[in-house]
């Protein structure tokens, strides 16, 4: 098994990746040091066996009806009410098993990262799996991560370690993250390569905790949709929250 976890962000300079595969004496993650353009994302993808990536992957079906509605010159579909349209399903979801909504896909800055997020996926689909898109709710291939929310369901402290004007005080909060990272995996992950990288790059340590969620997708230990919430999360994707401690996760065989 070969797992990718990708920070996606709008530009290829900010975007962290690091792979997680087998090597000679077991599991190694290390960190990708190219820029991480679409180029190379979906280069990594072709023997890709988990990807996750924070980024969102749709956007929520009301939102999409009411701009829909509107550009063709029809009645606008939204209420004075803008949840429906800021938030999807699970958002909402994530809020009540962490305590706190995701950034707002149509509503904020993260639209940007999302419409790259598309751009990828198509790629995805033509380039590597012969025309057929990964399911967006996390079924396939891909899924889609939050790590706030994973080191919350790992009760992992986790605030202040992206605060880019105390930078002293985030590297400190990113190295108490590192560490427990390391020392909860460390009976199966080599983790030496990428220690210093995740300190140094809240996108590092963010790409590596993706590929960990990648992992816990595949062994069936996060929250996915249950079976009325399948549809809409294949339209607009769906955050994978871990549902067990990082210190029971592990690779298969």
């Amino acid at each position: 098994m070969r797992l990718i976890g990708i920070d996606l962000a709008a530009s290829p300079a900010s975007t962290g990746v690091v792979v997680i595969e087998r090597a000679t004496r077991g599991w190694v993650a290390r960190a990708v040091d190219d820029e991480a353009d679409d180029d190379l994302l979906v280069s990594l993808a072709v023997d890709a066996d988990a990807i996750g990536v924070d980024a969102p992957l749709g956007w929520p079906d009301a939102f999409v009806e009411a701009v829909a509605a509107h550009h063709r010159g029809g009645r606008w579909t939204g209420t004075t009410d803008r949840r429906p349209l800021t938030h999807r399903v699970t958002d909402l979801v994530t809020r009540e098993i962490v305590g706190r909504y995701p950034l707002s896909v149509s509503a904020d800055l993260l639209g940007v990262v999302a419409m790259r997020a598309a751009l990828l996926q198509q790629r995805w689909a033509d380039e590597v799996w012969a025309g057929e898109p990964a399911a967006r709710d996390g079924s396939g291939v891909v899924s889609e991560t939050y790590p706030a929310a994973a080191f919350a369901a790992w009760t992992i402290a986790c605030r202040g370690y992206k605060a880019r004007n105390r930078p002293e005080e985030a590297r400190a909060v990113r190295d108490s993250i590192v560490r427990e990272l390391a020392r909860s995996t460390n009976s199966w992950l080599d983790s030496t390569a990428i220690t210093d990288a995740a300190v140094a790059s809240d996108h590092v340590l963010d790409a590596w905790v993706c590929a960990l969620i990648a992992l816990a997708v595949r062994a069936g230990a996060t929250a996915g949709p249950d079976p009325a919430q399948v549809d809409v999360a294949r339209r607009e994707g769906w955050i994978h929250v871990p549902t067990s401690s990082l210190d029971a996760l592990r690779p298969p065989g």
